[in-house]
């Protein structure tokens, strides 16, 4: 079978093919910028606690929506967009794709958010008391 005749049974162009794996090796990227993110609204919040306190307020709430809503919508916003191009460019078989490059991005973003933060990506938060400001 040709290159041709493969590409016309999947559904898809190598156009189409090569924006699926630029689109999500970009993912790459944004998963970690994104969980990078996270880590610090989580950690802002850790540090800002205290003096919130002293203020008769509270920091809860801050870390998931400056860092858990934009990591939400980064996963949702790439999950859709490769299902999209992955169903143009691979029929069936680029729904698993997608959903695979999706989450072997988020696994490499958490990889390198842990790294960046020392390892202590999840226990940052307002009710880690090791931290002392």
């Amino acid at each position: 079978m040709t290159a041709a005749a493969t590409a016309k049974s999947d559904g898809g162009s190598p156009g189409t093919r090569s924006a699926f794996w630029i689109l999500a090796s970009l993912g790459v990227i944004a998963s970690a910028v994104a969980w990078v993110w996270y880590g610090f609204a989580q950690y802002e919040a850790q540090t800002e606690e205290p003096k919130a306190r002293s203020a008769g307020t509270t920091m809860a709430g801050f870390a998931e929506a400056i860092g858990g809503v934009p990591l939400v919508l980064a996963h949702l916003i790439g999950l859709i967009l490769l299902l999209v191009l992955g169903w143009w460019s691979y029929g069936r078989r680029g729904i698993a794709l997608a959903i695979v490059a999706v989450i072997v991005a988020s696994a490499v973003g958490i990889i390198v958010a842990q790294i960046i933060w020392g390892g202590e990506l999840f226990h940052l938060g307002i009710d880690n008391d090791t931290f002392i400001p």
